[in-house]
């Protein structure tokens, strides 16, 4: 069985960047000092969106449009540049290594993009228009392929970032972002959120994902999806790309985005509770009726890693983790988004099924150790 350290990561960024848009060779990002944004992620509203450029006739005056013309002037280019050496003049300079998308989250030059589009930059260009400002990097964060970057400039659009959680499967999606670099900047596409909670296995991980079969292509990595009332729901992160299938692109939830930004900004860096159990699979209806379990869903503990949280609480090897923190924990994904949603120090409650019985038992989550974060 594939054997997966639990803690309070996401996701994988370089596996993501992989599977969907371009890989770029990893390297430690420099972190900024501490910063504080005047207001990030404006509060969203319902009211109804005006039109930001002009009045349209009454055919093209759709929630579509009032939506892109809401959240376009927020989507930025992202350009990484990296120093190579030019064997022909004798000299070190810097080149073109990727282009992606970014998203303004406040008016005094913050922007969200993903970890992958910046990995390994010497030097970070946001495109605004017809300008191109160098930007700092506050922070990366390789576990959620999540970055956040700084520009200085004031008066800028930020977006507004909508409730990922309320998000509907069928309801309208708007990819927005930069495809095949930034000659397509600020492409609009048009499609529908195919699955609210999309678990991927990548490799002996498994994270969840929003679903959407707008279209999302290279270089719209960073870009925002949005909703018809112009809030951002997800950072395009991924598609699959895979002879004959086509419109599966996936995002990052905004209410994940909200949280690692934030904590970005705040410090600069991400610091993870974890559990400390080694996860020998997901129970499906098949293990159930062979082993004859009470449940047919759940995450197996293959093992508990000497002097962690989950051992000092009392978690044994052969325990069916059902419920973390008053979430169920149908499968692996479940767990590490349920303990990601608690703080250091906090005593949860873990639900398990242990010889068939079910047990509750306390566990105090720790900052998990400094390989892991």
């Amino acid at each position: 069985m594939l054997l997966s350290a639990l803690f309070g990561a996401v996701i994988g960024g370089l596996v993501v960047a992989y599977i969907a848009m371009r890989f770029l060779v990893p390297e430690q990002a420099n972190v900024l000092p501490d910063s504080t944004p005047k207001t990030i992620f404006p509060p969203s509203n319902e009211e109804e969106i005006p039109f930001t450029e002009r009045d349209l006739p009454e055919y093209q005056d759709t929630a579509i449009v009032r939506a892109a013309q809401k959240v376009v002037p927020t989507v930025v280019g992202i350009t990484n540049k990296a120093k190579v050496y030019d064997i022909f003049h004798g000299r070190t300079i810097l080149r073109d290594r990727a282009t992606g998308s970014g998203v303004i989250i406040s008016e005094d030059g913050y922007i969200v993009t993903n970890n992958h589009v910046i990995d390994g930059a010497s030097e970070i260009w946001v495109t605004l228009g017809e300008e191109e400002i160098q930007a700092e990097l506050v922070g990366g964060d390789l576990a959620t392929d999540l970055a956040v970057l700084k520009i200085d400039k004031t008066g800028l659009p930020a977006a507004q970032f909508g409730d990922s959680d309320k998000i509907v499967v069928g309801e309208t999606a708007i990819a927005i972002g930069n495809p095949l670099g930034l000659e397509f900047s600020q492409t609009v596409t048009v499609g529908h959120i195919s699955a609210k909670k999309r678990t991927i296995n990548i490799g002996e991980q498994a994270f969840n994902f929003i679903q959407t079969d707008a279209a999302i292509n290279d270089g719209n990595s960073g870009g925002a999806l949005v909703n018809l009332n112009g809030e951002v729901i997800g950072i395009n992160t991924a598609k699959i790309k895979v002879t004959g299938v086509e419109g599966m692109g996936f995002a990052i939830p905004s209410n994940l985005v909200k949280s690692i930004t934030s904590q970005l900004i705040e410090k600069g860096r991400i610091i993870r509770p974890w559990l400390g159990i080694y996860s020998g699979g997901d129970v499906d209806e098949a293990l159930a009726r062979q082993l004859r379990l009470p449940v047919d869903y759940g995450v197996i503990v293959q093992q508990v890693v000497p002097d962690s949280p989950a051992k000092r609480g009392g978690i044994k090897a052969g325990d069916i983790i059902i419920a973390l923190g008053g979430k169920q924990t149908k499968v692996f994904a479940d767990l590490r988004e349920a303990i990601n949603q608690h703080q250091i120090g906090e005593e949860v409650e873990v639900v398990v099924i242990r010889e068939n019985q079910e047990v509750k038992l306390k566990v105090v989550l720790e900052e998990a150790p400094e390989e892991l974060q």
